[in-house]
């Protein structure tokens, strides 16, 4: 079964994943408020203008200063994706030197991280998964070829019930189409409560067979 440093590598993974994924949904989310406040305001000033001097007055001085704000939220997300893609970079560096394959999924199953040796194993370039299910490209048959359906799939259920679950006796699919023996672990990723998505850390047991 997996050992320690596995774990270490997952713990990794999960915590990289997991900021990137919080730091663009909060960015975006408050980016797209500010937005829609601008929009509604510039409305509001449209209908009250011909009939109000004054109020059109006090509406053009909101949008002054929504569009300061608006203007300093954008400068803060440019350097918050920028603080993102630094991250992204050495975290990327770290577990595309491992030697075992690491997968991130969201909670729909698609491929959001795939490292180096993940990628080689399955025989696909990581740009040709990313957004991709992968029970649909690399875990969707047994290991006798019948069909594998998704409430068999142990790596799905750690994104639906939230608990780790591992094998020893599965398979995973190349893109010629062959199979090869996995051992994985794939461990929810979770934030305040909410299941985010997995990481699986794996590696192909053909390489120990005698």
């Amino acid at each position: 079964m997996l050992i320690a440093p596995w774990f270490t590598i997952t713990v990794l993974a999960g915590i990289m994943i997991a900021a990137l994924l919080a730091i663009q949904r909060s960015g975006q989310s408050r980016y797209d408020s500010l937005v829609t406040e601008l929009e509604q305001t510039r409305v509001a000033l449209a209908q009250t203008k011909a009939t109000c001097e004054e109020r059109s007055e006090k509406k053009e001085l909101e949008i002054t200063v929504i569009n300061a704000s608006l203007n300093r939220e954008i400068a803060e997300r440019m350097q918050t994706e920028a603080h993102a893609k630094k991250l992204r970079k050495q975290f990327e560096l770290i577990l595309n030197s491992a030697g075992e394959g690491i997968l991130g999924l969201d909670t729909d199953g698609n491929f959001i991280f795939v490292n180096t040796a993940a990628a080689l194993m399955v025989g696909y370039e990581p740009t040709e998964l990313i957004g991709r299910s992968h029970h649909e490209l690399i875990h969707h048959s047994k290991p006798d070829g019948s069909p594998l359906h998704t409430g068999e799939c142990l790596i799905q259920q750690a994104y639906r019930d939230g608990v780790v679950h591992s094998s020893s006796t599965d398979v995973f699919w190349t893109k010629d189409g062959a199979s090869f023996p996995v051992e994985y672990v794939s461990t929810p990723i979770t934030e305040n409560g909410d299941i985010r998505g997995a990481v699986v850390v794996f590696r192909d047991l053909s390489a120990f067979e005698p």
